[in-house]
């Protein structure tokens, strides 16, 4: 075996350490617990509120799509 490939062998085992560490991690703390209301709160906190110009009118809040109503 020459230098290289002991060096890309030590290199590969340290950071396939670091993965399997920063997983345990994530697995140990949480992270992997509810993985479906992050996007949950992402699409409730990015909804428009209702101003007082609908509340008026009665119109219900619209979501910006970047394009014209129809």
């Amino acid at each position: 075996m020459n230098e290289a490939t002991i060096a890309q062998t030590i290199l590969s085992g340290l950071f396939g350490a670091i993965f399997l560490g920063f997983f345990i991690w994530g697995f140990v703390t949480g992270q992997f617990r509810n993985v479906e209301e992050a996007s949950r709160r992402m699409l409730k906190n990015n909804l428009p509120e209702q101003n007082s110009s609908n509340k008026k009118t009665g119109d219900k809040a619209k979501l910006d799509t970047g394009g014209e109503d129809k």
